[in-house]
């Protein structure tokens, strides 16, 4: 007969054929809670098995669903529906009434873990020189800058997979692999190639409100870290902790010695190295160790893995005329007045026939850097205060969506800049933003040509 030792209670019993843990662990008069009466409708009597795991059976369909819905990892099973085949080591979940309370699901709304050891990509952030900046401005402002950056990466982060742990100031932690993705590594790459991109794409739109660099830095660990609920009871958050998390924090830190923006521990490198493209190595020691380890820094996905995580096209490219050129759809595909917009690492491109003339420039006003277009169309009802899409003149010009910019799509020269801007260079409604007139430049016009029934671009 299986021989079961139940810590922190140093007692050992035996359970006799075809019964429960639950049931031998009564027997031996031991305290474990079973608030649902033995039915797998609680989790109470749950306990984490330190030695014999290959002896238990695989979970029932009653255990196997609660199990899932809250989250058990492997080593912790329900007593009630337990029935070992050999010999356990085994210690309680539920000593007490105040963890009677924290982890019966009859009583809670929320939905927790207790925590399972999982490998996980950790990703940490922070704004560069953010003291300087929040001393400078307001406090309205430092809180309106921190949440239009937290809600866009915020977005970023969830699309790849993600889970927002926390935010600490100008600092965010993400963690991917939550639920044993695995393209969690590159998941987490690709979502801080894309953070950036969004941080790119406000520069020019800070720097025109508050005359400001902004910027951040990112760091990537891949490790063994706790994933469980932490928190005073009914306001629990899942979180990860160990020393991957460290890790990952330390590897951000070092993006300021190194003048770098992302950087990635060789742990997380080995599991990318063959998707990723890298700007360059250092070697350094982190913060609170002593041995020098290898950092890496990425520069973007080679073109397969970005295929295949953001399901771009692998496009036909050619070099002509000292140019690289690549290759976008067929010409007739291209109506007059129609407009498409293509996805590329460091541009979204408009390519849009005009007056019989194919013209194609980045889809980004000149003026804070906002999409001229949408990706996609709007659906049918929204009721968005924001006008859909930029539109064209007879004259081949574009005017812009935002505050009523005129550029000449040939050349991109301004032909009227911010129309509708009052006079003092602040938007109707908006004016604690303050004078956002600066910032005047023309559009990027890119190279394009047909040839051989295609349209052709080169964004040298």
């Amino acid at each position: 007969m299986p021989k079961v030792k139940s810590l922190p209670d140093d007692i050992e019993f035996e359970l006799a054929p075809d019964e429960t843990l639950l049931e031998g662990a009564l027997r031996a008069s031991i305290p474990i809670a079973h608030a649902c009466g033995g039915r797998a409708k609680c989790s109470t009597c749950r306990f984490w098995i330190l030695n014999g795991l290959e002896t238990c059976p695989a979970r029932n369909p009653a255990e196997a669903e609660l199990a899932e819905s809250i989250g058990l990892g492997d080593e912790v099973r329900l007593a009630c529906q337990l029935r070992p085949k050999g010999d356990l080591t085994i210690r309680r979940l539920v000593l007490d009434e105040t963890d009677l309370f924290m982890t019966s699901q009859l009583e809670r709304s929320v939905t927790t873990r207790t925590g399972e050891t999982r490998e996980v990509a950790i990703f940490f952030s922070d704004i560069v020189g953010f003291t300087s900046i929040s001393e400078s401005l307001s406090p309205y402002d430092v809180m309106y800058l921190l949440n239009r950056y937290f809600a866009q990466t915020g977005e970023v982060i969830e699309a790849n997979d993600g889970y927002l742990d926390k935010f600490t100031g100008d600092g965010l932690m993400a963690v991917f692999g939550i639920n044993g993705q695995e393209d969690a590594a590159i998941r987490a790459v690709n979502a801080a190639l894309k953070t950036l991109e969004v941080v790119d794409r406000m520069k020019p739109f800070f720097a025109s409100m508050y005359d400001i660099d902004f910027d951040i830095r990112i760091g990537l660990h891949w490790g063994e870290a706790l994933i469980g609920s932490i928190g005073a009871i009914g306001h629990e958050r899942l979180t990860a902790v160990g020393d991957a998390v460290n890790v990952a924090s330390r590897v951000e830190s070092a993006n300021k010695d190194a003048d770098t923006r992302f950087l990635v521990s060789e742990n997380l490198y080995e599991k990318i190295k063959d998707c990723v493209e890298v700007a360059d190595f250092v070697r350094v020691k982190l913060r609170g160790t002593s041995d020098r380890i290898t950092l890496y820094e990425i520069e973007g996905l080679n073109e397969a893995a970005d295929a295949e995580i953001n399901k771009t096209e692998i496009r036909e490219k050619v070099r002509l005329g000292g140019r690289d050129w690549v290759r976008l759809f067929q010409a007739a595909e291209l109506g007059e007045g129609d407009h498409r917009v293509m996805e590329f690492r460091d541009y979204d491109v408009v390519v849009t026939r005009q007056n019989g003339n194919v013209t194609a420039f980045n889809n980004a006003c000149p003026h804070l850097r906002l999409p001229l277009f949408e990706r996609k169309e709007r659906p049918a009802g929204d009721e968005s205060p924001i006008p859909p899409a930029s539109k064209f003149t007879e004259s081949s010009e574009i005017l812009c969506r935002w505050h009523q910019s005129c550029f000449d799509l040939q050349s991109g020269e301004i032909k009227r800049w911010c129309d509708s801007l009052q006079d003092d260079g602040t938007s109707a409604g908006m004016e604690y933003l303050g004078d956002i007139s600066k910032n005047r430049s023309g559009l990027q016009i890119f190279p394009c040509r047909t040839d051989q029934g295609y349209i052709w671009l080169s964004l040298d």
